[in-house]
């Protein structure tokens, strides 16, 4: 399956990188560190290149299963020169910035499944997303629909302790080794969602502190993987929650929708683990509202 392929790309990266070396890998074209490289250094020119042959097979894989999967042109840096490449183009592109972003998540969770010896539910999400991507019109959606199933599948046939693992371990994967483990939790919450609007996967998003200590009142828009069937899908923003706040446990409750294609979602601190993949919608009113985008 495609998992085992991408996590031992993966692993062969990870082998290569030394913390504090000299080189990255970066796309020629956009200056940015693709997926599985992204924040990864080594110590000298050779092995960062193998690194970018690495980059280059493990997205042609994932090609292999959606058509759309960004094409980027890894090249070794020199970080001592400055940033590499044309960091404008990158950010200038917000179809590069979420397409990136669902396949990072898809392909991590894949490889989660696989280390965590899920092969029923990874064999299932790609006969989902085989079948849909059939009946899918729009070629920009082929990554929502990746997304969407493994999402569905890890639901349905994956128990709570293994979605915990399935979401530690692609988040884990994603998160860069020298990256700052200090953040607090609020701050973790409020990152979180400035980098979903960024890449476009919500729009118009809000963080307020609830009532009680250590919870958050999450409000977006126009949610990318919104659905119609009385749930909340949950899993890119647990993967991106969890990158940053690897020591912190934390649930997201209470998924209210709002009309007008907005919701409202309540993230506690500190509890154990919860509503990493999905979470029931609360206002079973508003289900059946003909003006809710729901």
């Amino acid at each position: 399956m495609v998992g085992s392929t991408l996590r031992d790309i993966s692993r062969h990266v990870d082998c290569l990188a030394a913390p504090g070396g000299p080189y990255a890998v970066v796309c020629g074209r956009t200056g940015c560190e693709p997926h599985p490289v992204s924040g990864l250094r080594f110590d000298d020119r050779d092995t960062a290149a193998e690194a970018a042959e690495a980059t280059a097979e493990y997205r042609a894989t994932l090609r292999q299963y959606d058509p759309q999967v960004p094409f980027y042109e890894p090249l070794v840096h020199d970080i001592e020169d400055g940033p590499g490449g044309v960091s404008s183009a990158a950010e200038a592109d917000a179809r590069l910035r979420y397409l990136s972003f669902c396949h990072d998540v898809a392909g991590a969770t894949f490889e989660a499944l696989s280390d965590t010896g899920l092969r029923e539910v990874e064999s299932a999400a790609m006969e989902t997303y085989l079948t849909l991507a059939e009946v899918v019109d729009d070629r920009d959606d082929f990554c929502l629909t990746l997304l969407w199933s493994t999402m569905s599948e890890l639901a349905y046939r994956a128990s709570r302790r293994q979605r915990v693992t399935v979401v530690e371990d692609a988040a884990r994967s994603l998160r860069c080794p020298d990256a700052r483990t200090a953040m607090r939790p609020g701050e973790g919450v409020r990152a979180t969602m400035s980098e979903l609007e960024r890449v476009g996967f919500v729009d118009g998003a809000s963080v307020s502190a609830g009532v009680d200590d250590d919870v958050w009142i999450l409000t977006f828009g126009d949610y990318a993987l919104a659905e119609r069937t009385g749930r909340l899908p949950t899993l890119p923003l647990s993967v991106a929650l969890a990158r940053r706040l690897p020591d912190t446990t934390f649930r997201f409750a209470a998924a209210t929708p709002l009309g007008d294609r907005r919701w409202r979602l309540r993230v506690e601190i500190g509890d154990g683990p919860g509503g990493l993949v999905s979470v029931d919608a609360t206002d079973d009113e508003r289900l059946y509202d003909t003006d809710s985008e729901y």
